[in-house]
């Protein structure tokens, strides 16, 4: 067997498994359920599997056999000496390694960043649209959470939740530091990796600037949060102003789309275990969404509904610190909609409001 062949062995699981959000009901197409994904639970989730002492099947800081290291895991109960001490199990010193990539501006991917470039002083790789706002994480941050307080109003969001959200963000700001770029890549460039050539391909959706990698020799896709065997990623909102509205669903579907034939030969991603059958996953995930759409459009034929209201329809029993999620979801749902002219939405008062056509 080629050293290069990824080889699943379990190495450490800190904290607890990721899953989904409790109260949400499963549904076809979503595995456990999950349609929300990136949730508190997820934040502080850290798995870790290596193969051959390399290449990983799953978690948010992983290594291949040469030494360079794609993501790190969060701050949260979690140093860069664990993640050392994991890198050092696979029979990789640490300080060899020369570079870091990482694939999209969520903290559970680029916690420790700044961490692991101060220790080894490594070359970090990220994409030109989520480098920016890793370099000013808690800015961004900060910028993105404030204007979500301002939109809340027009999406139905009751007043309470905002404090439930606002320690969550505080939470949030504290699990990740700003880190550097020393290089920006987009669609088609390559980044030589060990010996591997990695071809970057752009999948935005989950967020605007999330990359993936291919080895076109070996056929080895490192899809990152781009395709999860277990999970449907949540997409981001680009822009939560109601007059801009522009949600990462829309860009998701057309990314899965993108990718859905590549001749791979294993898939990595960002948790959970490895995949062969690519297109096969992509087309589950597509139908879900199809399904999702199905069931917002229904909500809002049975009479007119606000974004808030959908949600507490399809998440009946969704817990408050999940919501942000959930509207987060139905706002790329209304946004797909009205493309299709399968809804419209008008202002009722502060509120907007979303009808069938």
């Amino acid at each position: 067997m080629d050293r290069n062949d990824p080889i699943a062995v379990p190495l450490q699981v800190l904290c607890y498994p990721e899953g989904r959000p409790s109260g949400v009901a499963a549904e076809t197409g979503d595995r456990d359920g999950s349609a929300i994904q990136e949730a508190v639970d997820v934040a502080v989730q850290h798995a870790f599997n290596f193969s051959h002492g390399a290449a990983p099947a799953s978690g948010a800081g992983r290594i291949i056999h040469w030494p360079w290291l794609l993501d790190t895991g969060t701050r949260l109960n979690f140093s860069v000496d664990d993640l050392f001490e994991l890198i050092r199990r696979t029979g990789t010193a640490p300080d060899s390694i020369r570079q870091l990539i990482l694939s999209h501006r969520h903290i559970d991917h680029f916690g420790l960043g700044a961490a692991v470039k101060a220790r080894v002083g490594c070359e970090v790789v990220s994409s030109a649209v989520d480098g920016p706002f890793m370099a000013d994480w808690q800015g961004m941050a900060l910028g993105s959470r404030d204007l979500f307080r301002r939109s809340g109003t027009a999406f139905g969001i009751p007043d309470h939740l905002f404090q439930v959200n606002e320690e969550w963000a505080k939470g949030i700001l504290m699990m990740a530091e700003s880190v550097q770029s020393d290089r920006l890549v987009a669609e088609g460039d390559v980044v030589v990796a060990g010996g591997r050539n990695l071809k970057v391909i752009e999948c935005p959706g989950h967020t605007e600037g999330l990359v993936t990698f291919f080895d076109e020799q070996t056929g080895v896709f490192l899809a990152n949060d781009h395709v999860l065997q277990h999970i449907t990623p949540n997409p981001d909102v680009y822009d939560y102003d109601p007059d801009h509205l522009r949600s990462g669903l829309p860009d998701y579907v057309d990314s899965l789309r993108k990718v859905r034939d590549l001749p791979v030969s294993v898939v990595l991603p960002g948790h959970g275990f490895e995949m062969t059958d690519l297109a096969a996953r992509v087309d589950e995930v597509l139908f879900h969404h199809e399904q999702r759409a199905d069931k917002v459009a229904g909500i809002v034929a049975e009479q007119p509904r606000n974004i808030f209201e959908v949600v507490n329809e399809v998440w009946p029993t969704l817990r408050e610190r999940d919501a942000h999620l959930a509207v987060r979801e139905i706002i790329g749902h209304m946004i797909l909609l009205e493309r299709e002219g399968r809804v419209a939405r008008d202002w009722d008062g502060d509120v907007l409001v979303y009808r069938a056509v």
